[in-house]
């Protein structure tokens, strides 16, 4: 299968060693890292693998060839960085485009690429693994099953575009999840993310320091949010997540894994680095978030306001 990806960061580059690994011909376009890439290749560094070590050799070019076909564009990139590039994607010869990653922007996109009246489905995705670049290669942290979870912005994900997704993705250690609501996952996850990273920003991304206190603020923060979203008519997506905030042994799971990330390497990896190396998406949630509760009333989030403030200076 002829794949094109855009976004070669930390989660680009994994999906990418996926892609690769399961046999299909891909090109990656890479601007910043393109010299690096012709010549040692896709470094991957998965640290929680005993920091075991791939290389992988896709096509690299500058710019997509816009007479090209492809069975399929994939872009791994932060929301805000999807935008610029909208016009590109109607472009490219393709009649599907999966978006992945933080895109609050995800229904402007929809939008933008239907506009343009061309045959193009588009679905949208987010990819359960973090890390970031040092020099020429990725550190990823993973979970033995990477997990791409994908689906329309209101709907199932086309069972065509599905299909092509799990031939592409036909490897150990990848697996498909469709859902039928991306807008509401994306809404939720911020939920779960935003309170942990105020409060690395608390302690200057050492979380180390993190106490019971804190892990309990944060579990209110993110379930006031869950409340104030669902106020808002928003579908809770992975369905039943809020059970892991509201009582009982799921919210006794989830607080330990809390507890764990932050004594761990798995903190570092899946918050704290992200926090201090992406704190360009950190703050257009942030940011973004923010407009949305001033422009759509609900209930309070006193927890989640106090926590907010250790972002002050850092964002």
């Amino acid at each position: 299968m002829k794949i094109l990806v855009y976004g070669v960061g930390a989660i680009g580059s994994l999906m990418v060693h996926y892609l690769c690994t399961a046999g299909n011909e891909v090109t990656i376009v890479a601007r910043s890292t393109y010299e690096e890439l012709k010549e040692n290749g896709l470094i991957i560094e998965h640290y929680l693998q005993n920091k075991k070590t791939t290389i992988d050799h896709p096509k690299v070019v500058k710019e997509a060839d816009l007479s090209e076909k492809y069975d399929m564009v994939i872009s791994v990139m932060q929301g805000q960085q999807q935008l610029p590039l909208l016009e590109t994607f109607s472009k490219l010869n393709t009649e599907l485009i999966v978006l992945v990653g933080n895109n609050w922007e995800c229904e402007k996109c929809e939008s933008y690429i239907k506009e343009q009246k061309t045959s193009k489905r588009v679905q949208f995705g987010f990819q359960n693994s973090a890390g970031h670049r040092e020099g020429a290669k990725a550190v990823v942290g993973r979970l033995p099953t990477t997990e791409l979870i994908v689906g329309g912005l209101h709907t199932a994900a086309n069972p065509e575009d599905l299909k092509l997704l799990q031939e592409a993705f036909h490897t150990k250690g990848y697996k498909i999840t469709a859902i039928d609501d991306m807008y509401g996952y994306y809404m939720y996850h911020i939920a779960e993310i935003m309170p942990y990273a105020y409060i690395c920003y608390k302690y200057d991304y050492d979380l180390k320091k993190v106490t019971s206190n804190d892990i309990k603020m944060v579990m209110q923060a993110t379930n006031e949010c869950f409340n104030y979203l669902k106020s808002n008519n928003i579908k809770v997506m992975p369905p039943k997540e809020d059970e892991y905030y509201d009582g009982g042994i799921k919210k006794f799971m989830m607080s330990s894994l809390y507890r764990i990330m932050s004594k761990t390497v798995l903190g570092k990896l899946m918050v704290s680095d992200h926090c201090k190396n992406g704190i360009k998406e950190i703050k257009y949630l942030d940011d973004k978030f923010d407009d949305y509760r001033k422009n759509h009333p609900g209930t309070s989030m006193p927890t989640w306001d106090a926590l907010r403030q250790y972002s002050t200076g850092k964002l």
